[in-house]
């Protein structure tokens, strides 16, 4: 578990996520509303190089932020009843071509997540950020980051 106190800590931890993380990877947000997973995507993509702004796709369904690395592709599936529609709209070439996909509320087995990283609230601006690697290839990758965010990286 990563204890962030603060959005300056969410800050640290989508750098060492950007550094870390191969291109292509497919990422699960979960948590409730609220938790912070727009802001970490914000951060994300500050972190890869995109400087406009960056907003929740709750109704747009997905958003794409070109970066210099690559398309960061944010997804949010709430509203749909059926996921796997987005794969009838192209959901599989973009993610294919994206530097980071992010998807919120979605399953690992309708993604083909590598990763999944849970944010759950910890008081007014703490959260607690939980990282758990789908994909064993991604296991030493993990264990990097969370090495990296208690070193202070």
């Amino acid at each position: 578990m990563i204890e962030l106190s603060s959005e300056a800590d969410t800050k640290r931890l989508a750098r060492l996520l950007a550094r870390e993380l191969p291109p292509g990877t497919r990422v699960l947000l979960t948590g409730p509303m609220g938790a912070g997973k727009t802001t970490l995507v914000r951060h994300l993509a500050r972190a890869l190089g995109f400087e406009g702004r960056v907003t929740s796709p709750t109704y747009t369904l997905m958003h794409t932020y070109p970066t210099p690395a690559g398309p960061l592709v944010h997804v949010d599936v709430y509203r749909l009843p059926d996921p796997a529609t987005l794969w009838e709209l192209g959901l599989e070439d973009t993610l294919a071509e994206a530097r980071l996909g992010l998807i919120e509320w979605g399953t690992p087995e309708a993604f083909a997540a590598d990763l999944r990283l849970t944010l759950e609230p910890a008081g007014a601006e703490a959260r607690r950020c939980r990282l758990e690697a789908l994909n064993p290839e991604l296991v030493p990758v993990v264990e990097r980051v969370r090495e990296g965010y208690r070193a202070g990286r």
